[in-house]
């Protein structure tokens, strides 16, 4: 199911059937909401956005948070959404994945790490609500090293709907030694860091960076090695989602070039896989 999509959250305004209208206009195929939009989201909405994603031929990904830096875990609300998810799914058949980011812990000195721990008994009850629905479930950017997947041995085979997304545009910064050194990328590190991930990636996060920060910048923009990344996807198959995940205030975008910038993305990316 090659689709490429945007994350609507990152665009002003709460009506979602009419960015769903107008993205499909400039070309997606699919599009993105978080939890924040799902728990707001009328019936009378949802089925406004319901008849769209028909009408255009739309996919929908939900991005479902659950983890916030020094907030307990909502899990009560995380499975709500979930519950939501499917229900949605059953009447339409257009959700194509839920993801869900790992926190992090503090390891040294400005220097961390994904923890997938405290989330693994929230997870596991995720996973066990989604299966046989055809929703698949995702990890953001986890498992991507030897202590991620010791945590979670043997998911895959309980689990054979679970899956990874990788955010691109943190890959970027992630590979960067010293962190956040703006010099190019070391020849080959996007290429272990792709091929080295052990579960199916299902779903991307797309954009750019100039390796000082995480500014969600477009594709087309300075320097993640999205050109490489593009390639290594290819070699491996990925047939996923790709969805565009600009926040115009991140990076500093003027209002009116938001717009050319989220046609001028999925050319470049559409063009890049």
């Amino acid at each position: 199911m090659f689709r490429i999509g945007i994350a609507t959250w990152n665009f002003d305004g709460d009506d979602l059937g009419a960015k769903l209208r107008a993205f499909a206009e400039m070309g997606y195929t699919a599009a993105s909401i978080n939890g924040r939009l799902l728990d707001s989201l009328s019936d009378r909405d949802q089925a406004e956005a319901s008849r769209i994603m028909d009408e255009c031929d739309l996919v929908l990904t939900v991005h479902s948070g659950l983890v916030k830096t020094d907030s307990p875990l909502d899990e009560t609300a995380a499975l709500m959404r979930a519950e939501r998810a499917v229900k949605w799914h059953k009447s339409t058949g257009r959700i194509v994945c839920s993801s869900y980011d790992t926190p992090t812990a503090r390891i040294a000195e400005g220097v961390s790490r994904r923890d997938p721990e405290p989330i693994l008994g929230i997870m596991e009850e995720l996973l066990s609500l989604f299966a046989g629905t055809g929703i698949r479930v995702l990890l953001e950017d986890c498992p991507t090293d030897p202590e991620h997947v010791r945590y979670l041995k043997g998911w895959t085979d309980r689990y054979p709907h679970v899956g990874i997304l990788v955010d691109l545009g943190h890959m970027n910064l992630r590979l960067r030694e010293p962190r956040h050194d703006p010099q190019p990328l070391k020849p080959g590190a996007v290429e272990a860091y792709l091929k080295g991930i052990p579960w199916e990636i299902v779903e991307l996060h797309v954009h750019s960076n100039d390796g000082s920060g995480d500014q969600h910048a477009p594709p087309y923009a300075p320097n993640a090695d999205l050109v490489t990344a593009a390639r290594v996807l290819r070699e491996i198959g990925f047939d996923g989602i790709s969805t565009i995940e600009l926040v115009p205030g991140w990076c500093g975008m003027p209002s009116d070039e938001i717009i050319p910038a989220c046609r001028r993305s999925l050319e470049c990316w559409s063009d890049l896989l």
